[in-house]
């Protein structure tokens, strides 16, 4: 999870040029970017562009579940061809309500996404400040190495039960 965002429109163009199909993960971008918060596709004004996009409504929607979205046909294609898709992914009428609820807040308001990226930009410049090993990217992810998967456990484990931080 390095933050990096790929280049959506030079991929858009090389689907096309190979009469490819294009999917994209906004998982992380769903409800943090874009005018309406629909995701780093809208950002760059390509999501009409992209043929399937999978997104959450957990993280920045706050709710839980997940959505494809594309054409009819795409979204056929999968019901029909994703064996467990139809009897898995079925959400309750009160989340699906909560999520609606969410989307719609969030699709109007830029409050939420401002205050994101002014938190992002504190932490990663407290962060440099204290000399820690980050790496810089194009979005609100900011990788922390530590470079020791049990001293990482460590630190995590301290942070969560210590600092009530869950990373």
């Amino acid at each position: 999870m390095s933050g990096s965002v790929s280049p959506i429109d030079k991929v858009v163009a090389l689907a096309k040029k190979y009469n490819a199909l294009t999917f994209l993960d906004e998982v992380h971008a769903v409800a943090l970017y874009g005018p309406t918060g629909a995701g780093y596709a809208e950002r760059m004004g390509m999501q009409d562009e992209i043929d399937l996009i999978t997104g959450t409504l957990g993280k920045g929607f706050g709710v839980f579940g997940g959505y494809c979205a594309g054409n009819e046909a795409m979204i056929d294609a999968l019901r029909s061809n994703a064996a467990g898709f139809i009897f898995t992914t079925s959400l309750p009428p009160a989340i699906c309500a909560a999520a609606q609820s969410s989307i719609a807040h969030v699709r109007q308001s830029q409050v939420e996404r401002d205050n994101h990226q002014k938190q992002t930009r504190t932490l990663l410049r407290s962060l440099l400040e204290a000399n820690l090993p980050v790496l810089h990217s194009q979005s609100h992810i900011i990788p922390l190495f530590i470079g020791d998967p049990a001293l990482t456990k460590t630190v995590s484990d301290i942070l969560l039960n210590e600092y009530k931080i869950y990373v």
